[in-house]
Protein backbone atom coordinates (compact mmCIF):
# COMPACT_ATOMS: atom_id res chain seq x y z
CA UNK A 1 0.00 0.00 0.00
CA UNK A 2 1.07 3.53 -0.98
CA UNK A 3 1.50 6.25 1.52
CA UNK A 4 -1.10 8.60 2.34
CA UNK A 5 -0.46 11.55 0.46
CA UNK A 6 -1.80 14.77 2.10
CA UNK A 7 -3.27 17.79 -0.83
CA UNK A 8 -3.33 20.97 0.67
CA UNK A 9 -5.51 23.51 -0.65
CA UNK A 10 -4.78 27.07 0.46
CA UNK A 11 -7.74 29.56 0.02
CA UNK A 12 -8.78 32.84 0.83
CA UNK A 13 -12.75 34.14 0.04
CA UNK A 14 -12.92 32.06 -3.32
CA UNK A 15 -15.53 29.69 -2.54
CA UNK A 16 -15.77 29.27 -6.31
CA UNK A 17 -12.16 28.03 -6.93
CA UNK A 18 -12.52 25.74 -4.32
CA UNK A 19 -15.36 24.07 -4.92
CA UNK A 20 -13.73 23.56 -8.50
CA UNK A 21 -10.30 22.50 -6.72
CA UNK A 22 -12.51 19.70 -4.40
CA UNK A 23 -14.60 18.61 -7.64
CA UNK A 24 -11.45 18.13 -9.59
CA UNK A 25 -9.99 16.27 -6.52
CA UNK A 26 -13.11 14.01 -6.11
CA UNK A 27 -12.82 12.72 -9.74
CA UNK A 28 -9.54 11.27 -9.08
CA UNK A 29 -9.44 7.37 -9.95
CA UNK A 30 -6.33 7.11 -6.82
CA UNK A 31 -7.88 7.79 -3.55
CA UNK A 32 -4.91 7.07 -0.93
CA UNK A 33 -4.42 11.20 -0.46
CA UNK A 34 -6.48 13.25 2.25
CA UNK A 35 -7.30 17.01 1.54
CA UNK A 36 -6.64 19.30 3.86
CA UNK A 37 -8.06 23.05 3.06
CA UNK A 38 -6.08 26.30 4.57
CA UNK A 39 -8.37 28.81 4.83
CA UNK A 40 -5.85 32.31 5.94
CA UNK A 41 -9.85 33.62 7.22
CA UNK A 42 -12.46 33.32 4.82
CA UNK A 43 -15.72 34.14 5.51
CA UNK A 44 -18.60 31.79 6.19
CA UNK A 45 -19.35 31.46 2.17
CA UNK A 46 -15.87 28.93 2.21
CA UNK A 47 -16.41 27.13 5.23
CA UNK A 48 -20.11 25.86 3.38
CA UNK A 49 -18.14 24.65 0.55
CA UNK A 50 -15.94 22.71 2.69
CA UNK A 51 -19.22 21.19 4.87
CA UNK A 52 -20.36 20.35 1.69
CA UNK A 53 -17.81 18.33 0.10
CA UNK A 54 -16.86 16.40 3.26
CA UNK A 55 -19.77 13.90 2.44
CA UNK A 56 -19.54 13.92 -1.19
CA UNK A 57 -15.94 13.85 -1.77
CA UNK A 58 -14.69 10.55 -0.78
CA UNK A 59 -11.40 10.87 0.72
CA UNK A 60 -10.81 12.89 4.20
CA UNK A 61 -11.36 16.38 4.25
CA UNK A 62 -9.85 18.36 6.90
CA UNK A 63 -10.44 23.13 7.76
CA UNK A 64 -7.68 24.60 9.18
CA UNK A 65 -8.98 28.11 9.76
CA UNK A 66 -8.12 31.50 11.02
CA UNK A 67 -9.35 34.69 11.91
CA UNK A 68 -8.45 37.23 8.59
CA UNK A 69 -5.83 39.71 10.36
CA UNK A 70 -4.17 40.68 6.94
CA UNK A 71 -1.79 38.29 4.47
CA UNK A 72 -0.68 35.10 6.79
CA UNK A 73 -0.69 32.61 4.32
CA UNK A 74 2.51 30.76 5.18
CA UNK A 75 1.11 30.83 8.77
CA UNK A 76 -2.29 28.78 7.29
CA UNK A 77 -0.01 26.42 5.55
CA UNK A 78 1.94 25.31 8.22
CA UNK A 79 -0.92 24.81 10.20
CA UNK A 80 -2.28 22.98 7.56
CA UNK A 81 1.30 20.87 7.60
CA UNK A 82 0.20 20.08 11.12
CA UNK A 83 -3.29 19.09 10.52
CA UNK A 84 -1.93 16.60 7.82
CA UNK A 85 -2.12 12.90 8.14
CA UNK A 86 -0.19 11.95 4.81
CA UNK A 87 3.77 11.30 4.90
CA UNK A 88 4.06 14.02 2.03
CA UNK A 89 2.54 17.06 1.85
CA UNK A 90 1.56 18.22 -1.79
CA UNK A 91 0.76 22.38 -2.10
Amino acid sequence: MADLISVIVATYNRSDALAAVLRSLSRQSDLDFEVVVADDGSGPDTARVVTDWVSRLGVPLKHVWHEDRGFRLAEIRNRAIRAASGAYCVF
